[in-house]
């Protein structure tokens, strides 16, 4: 693992950040994990960069952890920390004030659906797929959950986890997750011109709204419970009796 594991490069106002280990379809490592995390932190605190482009080498976005890695004997010496990265990574991410592009092709599985899922837009490949599946191995889906829960409507949330299915362009599309579709050979390309005409607006106008429109998010009302949503609904709408046959 001496070769980096993310690369980084800054052109016309995009940091495009690439997922590089190629020869695994990109599956995550903790090694991984602490590289994206290292470039992102540093592209939000760069004044020059005006958006983040978040790719995978090699025509894949990511196939997920790495599981032959993960389970290896005798143990990576990173194992014990690799949750702490994944955290930190996702944080990076989700901290970035600056809007964040992602080029899925191919697929973004489990672990990595939850990356592609941290852009704001997303363009996808007419045949790549994403899936969290982590239901079908009994496991849960933390960093999958929080990026979903924070941009999408709960009952698309429970349509993409529970049957933890593969989920087409159409899909994507379909959810409202795909920002656009392109044929497979064009999406890091689509993305990248997406992300360089985003950063050709005026400096930072973009980072502003993103901004303020995170920020009006977390004001809206909120019930902690669910006995508090139904209450606060028949306070809204109080019933009434119904109208009478005829």
């Amino acid at each position: 693992m001496n070769e980096p594991l993310v690369q980084r490069t800054d052109r016309d106002g995009v940091a495009i950040v690439e997922l590089h280990r190629p020869h695994r379809k990109n599956a995550i490592v903790g090694p991984m994990l602490d590289e994206l995390a290292v470039h992102v932190e540093a592209a939000s605190a760069n004044d020059s960069v005006e958006v983040v482009l978040l790719c995978g080498a090699g025509g894949s976005f990511c196939s997920g952890l790495d599981l032959t890695e993960y389970n290896a004997d005798p143990p990576p010496a990173w194992l014990p920390t690799a949750s702490v990265s994944l955290k930190a990574a996702h944080s990076a991410l989700g901290a970035c004030p600056k809007p964040v592009v992602v080029a899925l092709e191919r697929y973004a599985i489990n672990g990595g659906a939850a990356f592609a899922l941290a852009g704001d837009l997303i363009v996808v490949g007419a045949d790549a797929w994403l899936q969290v599946g982590e239901a079908r191995l009994g496991m849960n889906a933390p960093m999958n959950l929080a990026w979903l829960v924070a941009r999408y409507p709960i009952a698309t949330v429970l349509q993409i986890v529970l049957p933890g299915a593969r989920l087409s362009s159409d899909d994507l599309v379909r959810l409202g997750i795909a920002h656009e579709v392109v044929d497979d050979g064009q999406v890091r390309a689509r993305a990248e011109a997406l992300a360089t005409e985003i950063a050709a607006f005026p400096h930072g106008s973009a980072q502003r709204l993103k901004q303020s429109a995170l920020r009006l998010a977390t004001e809206l009302p909120t019930a902690s419970a669910m006995s508090d949503w139904f209450d606060l609904a028949a306070n809204a709408a109080p019933p009434a009796a119904p109208p009478p046959r005829t």
